[in-house]
């Protein structure tokens, strides 16, 4: 009778999924999981209101139609009277912090820190800063499709190198992470393709290097450079191609999503096995001495 007392004690003070980063939970309004719905419904958007639509649409936001109000597609949770300077992701999870949209999309570690009064960072740069370079085309670099390329691996400035070549090639900014890595990887196979932004510096280093090169290097380089593209592709998310996947989907274990795109598939699209939940997998950046 004891011992039975024991278990059940430990069963009750076993955590909830919640608590160990496991979302199981199925959005309240599943027909807006989409990122592509979610923009839209703001269609009616009025422009005056001081906030970008695209900042609600990353929050997990949809515009219910009436005034500046929104509402979140998973929880359910709505938020209104918008002020200048306002962080929709922020805001979202101050109000709304056990949202698994939140959780999923930035985790854990960025709710404690707005708990506790501390402006948490985007990608080394704070909200406030990326607010103010907005207007700056150096800003370009913290999009979200030139971060994914990065955080696959390229270095910011062969990134930067590939957004000026697609801005001067068709004349805007509206680019995509799949349309950056390609041209990485023509530039990486090809440093001699007739692009309009380069760097010469790294073409003659380039070029240096391959004429010291002897022909029996050339093969395994290729071979090098293949299963590296190989690699950044396995990393990228299979539904939008923009952002990194690193949604693990239960109980089937594949990571194949983003957190914007996971909420929105109810079977893997590996194995077809149905999603009973979610866990965001966090990378090491940096080397462990």
């Amino acid at each position: 009778m004891s011992e039975d007392v024991k278990l059940d004690s430990q069963q009750v003070s076993r955590p909830p999924p919640i608590a160990l980063g496991i979302n199981v939970e199925k959005p309240k309004f599943p027909q807006y999981a989409v990122y592509s719905k979610r923009l839209e419904s703001f269609e009616a958007w009025q422009e005056y209101i001081p906030v970008e639509k695209l900042d609600l649409v990353e929050a997990g936001l949809v515009y219910t139609g009436v005034g500046d109000s929104v509402r979140c597609y998973f929880c359910g949770g709505g938020l209104r009277n918008w002020e200048r300077g306002d962080v929709p992701m922020e805001e979202h999870a101050k109000w709304y912090p056990k949202c698994p949209h939140i959780l999923l999309v930035k985790g854990q570690a960025y709710v404690e820190k707005l708990s506790r009064g501390e402006k948490p960072e985007v990608d080394g740069v704070t909200c406030l800063q990326r607010l103010q370079d907005k207007s700056t085309t150096a800003n370009l670099i913290d999009s979200m499709a030139a971060q994914s390329c990065i955080q696959i691996g390229y270095t910011d400035k062969m990134v930067q190198k590939a957004i000026n070549i697609h801005t001067n090639k068709y004349g805007n900014s509206d680019f995509k992470g799949k349309e950056l890595c390609e041209i990485i990887f023509e530039l990486e196979e090809n440093p001699d393709a007739s692009f309009t932004e380069t760097g010469r510096d790294d073409k003659n280093q380039i070029a240096q290097l391959e004429s010291n090169a002897t022909n029996e290097d050339i093969e395994p380089l290729e071979t090098l450079l293949e299963e590296n593209q190989k690699l950044k592709e396995n990393q990228m998310c299979k539904i939008c191609l923009d952002s990194r996947a690193d949604i693990i989907f239960l109980p089937c274990g594949h990571m194949v999503s983003c957190p914007q795109c996971a909420p929105a598939l109810t079977k893997c699209p590996v194995c077809r096995k149905t999603v009973n939940g979610h866990i965001k997998a966090v990378f090491a950046m940096t080397n462990i001495s």
